[in-house]
């Protein structure tokens, strides 16, 4: 928790001190906003690139954002789904909820994940938003401007259409515009998902990611990003089976452990939470996947495999997120879109009960999940 605590403060202050820099610069620039919570450097450099590619092939644009509207309808009625269905269940079936938590490096997420989760997201948002660009401009919608925005502990690209022009246009027009971010989104994160199964196989084994220092293991060689494949003869193809093989084993026995670089000999000693059981001294245990191209350094495998683990991970849950009906996500701007077109009368105050439904929704969720499972990062 300390370490946490320090990390977060060095980031603190890393952006406070960004924060002064860009706050002088920002005097002198009319591209350039800066807010605590975030700076942007706005340009119309980005907007030839996005006019071009929606040019390039408008046919197949407005059907992919026809698609969008079709999705992003279909992710409001699962997230309507989901959120109403688990909050039933943490009140009446704890046991079956889903834990729902907002990502909080070193909070609700270890600090370890957090590399990844920043690759992830950069990409995730900046995809999302060139999309925007491009079904705006393919449907008459001028980009005033476009560029990047840094936040305390991401960065990605934005861009911003007329407001003005973009109330103007159709319903079609406008839900094409605001659905078709969340569609792309789940296009990569399936794209990320498909070449996962495509360059690796399923897994063949335990990567060590600690080992304890003049421990048994360390002792007969075995160190950390070594991959255990067989034991005593056993294939031991991913952690759950290694650890059930391992609650049988007393102190004092020896094992052939056949790792990534040799065989090694491990005599067990005693486990410090109980006596009869025998330990190896190895922490950090995950599964490996080995590439099918063939057997390279373990170290690069396990990256680009978390890397594209987490690509659809946060592309997917970003995609469904950003379309809960919640100012100031898509989803909001898609179901306002439609109200100003049904509706003649108390549009605004159906607006206000929606948002006050579905932020009700996530707060209680979230609040029963601490409840329930307390901060344990995953």
């Amino acid at each position: 928790m300390m370490e946490t605590l320090e990390l977060l403060f060095v980031l603190f202050a890393i952006w406070i001190f960004v924060y002064v820099i860009f706050r002088r610069l920002s005097k002198k620039r009319d591209d350039l906003e800066v807010n605590p919570l975030y700076i942007m450097f706005r340009t119309t450099k980005l907007n030839n690139f996005l006019k071009k590619t929606a040019q390039s092939k408008p046919r197949s644009w407005r059907i992919f954002s026809n698609i969008g509207i079709i999705v992003g309808c279909i992710e409001i009625v699962l997230a309507i789904y989901f959120l109403t269905l688990n909050l039933y269940r943490f009140l009446y079936v704890p046991q079956e909820a889903t834990a729902m938590v907002p990502l909080l490096p070193g909070i609700t997420v270890s600090l370890g994940w957090f590399p990844y989760i920043l690759i992830a997201i950069v990409p995730a948002v900046t995809i999302h938003e060139l999309s925007h660009g491009i079904i705006a401009f393919l449907e008459k919608i001028p980009i005033k401007s476009s560029g990047i925005i840094v936040a305390p502990i991401t960065f990605g690209g934005f861009v911003e259409p007329d407001d003005k022009v973009f109330e103007k246009a159709s319903l079609v027009s406008k839900l094409r515009v605001i659905s078709v971010g969340s569609l792309s989104n789940i296009i990569v994160g399936l794209l990320a998902m498909l070449l996962t199964f495509t360059l690796f196989m399923p897994t063949s084994g335990v990567l060590i990611m600690n080992v304890q220092p003049e421990g048994p293991a360390f002792n007969a060689g075995i160190r950390p990003w070594d991959v255990i494949v067989k034991v005593n003869g056993n294939y031991t193809s991913n952690v759950s089976e290694f650890i059930f093989f391992m609650l049988n084993v007393e102190p004092e026995t020896l094992l052939v452990i056949e790792t990534s670089n040799g065989i090694r000999n491990v005599v067990t000693i005693s486990s410090v939470e109980n006596a009869s059981r025998g330990i190896i001294g190895v922490r950090g245990l995950t599964d490996y996947y080995t590439m099918r191209v063939g057997e390279i350094n373990t170290q690069l495998s396990y990256q680009v495999h978390m890397i594209l683990n987490w690509i659809f991970i946060i592309m997917v849950n970003l995609a469904i997120f950003n379309m809960i009906p919640l100012f100031p996500l898509d989803g909001e701007s898609f179901i306002y879109a439609i109200l100003k077109v049904k509706m003649t009368k108390r549009i605004k105050e159906t607006r206000i009960i929606i948002n006050a439904i579905f932020l009700t929704l996530i707060v209680s969720n979230v609040l029963f999940s601490f409840n329930t499972y307390g901060i344990t990062p995953i």
